[in-house]
């Protein structure tokens, strides 16, 4: 077996026999693996901080293609603190992980979602807006799930021309010339369906400020769960946990406005 040089991306490690640990990484070029790392559970190991989950490292070790793979040397390139600080974009990033992990097979080079993930990783730790950095993934990994979208243009007539709307049906918008071809039709807003259209045809690292409001945002986020739901079909905790603490920090937002009005 030959070792070789890495990159990759902790996505979660479980532990293994009494002192072992599984690792799962998705490595820049071959994909995801799982890494059996031996007494890794022993606080002194000298691969610990390079195995935490959500974190970029450099390693040196063996990579095979069936079974697990192995570690022998690990070097940090970023441990995106605020992430690991902060539990809302902790959470954001969670389920970032998760969504990617569920869309693509193990053992197989995705080097476009891996630089995907790694954008949004340091999009997160330097605190662009979590909802967009999420919803931005949610929509581009929608390819890796077989689900094809143009939200570009009309399904039927393939006119440009805005204000769209999302037909469940048609899976995809149509122009108001045709929403009276769908009965159905999602009451998403038409700048919902703006801002999603904009965030499908732009990298996250060149999303620098996105003036949307509280509503349109909730919309949005509604829009890509119906869509996950009829067409994915996958449920993930780490969604579910995401939502209850977005809600939790709207109410607190909420409350120290209200505060803030009543001491005016």
């Amino acid at each position: 077996m030959k070792n070789e040089r890495f990159e990759g991306i902790v996505l979660f490690k479980r532990p293994h026999r009494e002192k072992d640990n599984l690792v799962k990484i998705f490595t820049q070029n071959h994909g995801t693996k799982m890494f059996f790392v031996k007494g890794l559970q022993k606080p002194n190991h000298p691969l610990v901080s390079t195995t935490l989950p959500m974190t970029l490292n450099e390693y040196i070790g063996t990579i095979n293609q069936t079974g697990l793979s192995f570690l022998t040397e690990g070097n940090s390139l970023s441990l995106f603190r605020s992430i690991q600080e902060d539990y809302l974009l902790q959470a954001h990033a969670s389920y970032i992980i998760q969504l990617v992990d569920a869309s693509i097979e193990d053992n197989q080079n995705h080097p476009q979602t891996y630089d995907w993930l790694k954008t949004a990783l340091y999009a997160l730790d330097n605190r662009m807006l979590p909802d967009i950095v999420t919803i931005k993934m949610e929509i581009d990994l929608l390819k890796n799930f077989g689900v094809a979208i143009n939200w570009h243009q009309c399904r039927i007539c393939g006119s440009q021309e805005e204000p769209f709307k999302f037909s469940m049906t048609r899976q995809g918008v149509l122009c108001q010339k045709h929403w009276q071809e769908d009965p159905y039709l999602l009451p998403t807003s038409p700048r919902a369906i703006h801002i999603v259209k904009q965030l499908s045809q732009t990298p996250i690292k060149n999303i620098h400020q996105v003036n949307i409001s509280q509503t349109t945002l909730k919309a949005i986020r509604q829009l890509m769960e119906e869509i996950y739901s009829e067409f994915v079909g996958i449920k993930l905790k780490s969604y579910s946990y995401l939502k209850k603490l977005s809600a939790m920090d709207a109410s607190m937002l909420n409350l120290q406005a209200k505060r803030t009005n009543f001491e005016k």
